[in-house]
């Protein structure tokens, strides 16, 4: 017969529970984000005032609605190049009411081109939602553009991403994230 103390017993039955506790991620308050400044597809990440998850990467082409939409609010695309849509929830977490956040967002590829947003956040159908008042607790979700980058392919994928805010970022949060990796939908 197997024994375990009770201290033990305890111990094992709270990490047992720890990956089924959702209850910080549904008030929004950002969990661990392991190695300190590392972010993974969905999980929250900070920058001042804000949480941010980054939900879906997709590519598009010129031609698409989107990419139409937001042409003159980003730099010049040739073809073959497209955008790379980021879907972003966020959620403010002032004090107040603040308009919808900006970030820069840099992709790596593995052949080493690289390309940054505007930090412009968009709606679904590509209207600039800069001055979109957000409530202080309340969120939205956000869509940015990285323009004029090739399509992800399995010998080209994108390896890296650096998210930054132009402002320092709050204490105890770091002014840069890394996600390595990221998945881009075709």
């Amino acid at each position: 017969m197997f024994r375990v103390s009770a201290t033990t017993a305890a111990l094992l039955i709270a990490l047992i529970g720890l990956p089924l506790s959702t209850s910080s991620h549904a008030r929004g308050i950002p969990r661990h984000v392991e190695h300190g400044n590392s972010a993974c597809m969905g999980a929250p990440f900070h920058f001042t005032g804000f949480n941010y998850r980054i939900m879906e990467i997709r590519w598009v082409p010129i031609g698409d609605r989107f990419a139409t939409a937001i042409a003159s609010y980003v730099a010049a695309v040739q073809s073959p190049n497209g955008y790379l849509v980021f879907k972003v929830p966020v959620e403010n977490m002032q004090s107040g009411d603040a308009n919808a956040p900006g970030v820069d967002i840099t992709a790596y590829y593995k052949d080493g081109t690289n390309a940054t947003t505007n930090e412009t956040p968009f709606s679904r159908s590509g209207a600039s939602q800069m001055t979109t008042n957000i409530p202080r607790g309340q969120g939205m979700t956000v869509y940015y553009a990285i323009p004029n980058v090739p399509r992800p392919t399995r010998s080209n994928p994108v390896v890296r991403l650096i998210l930054r805010y132009t402002a320092n970022n709050d204490p105890g949060y770091p002014d840069t994230y890394y996600m390595r990796y990221p998945i881009v939908s075709r």
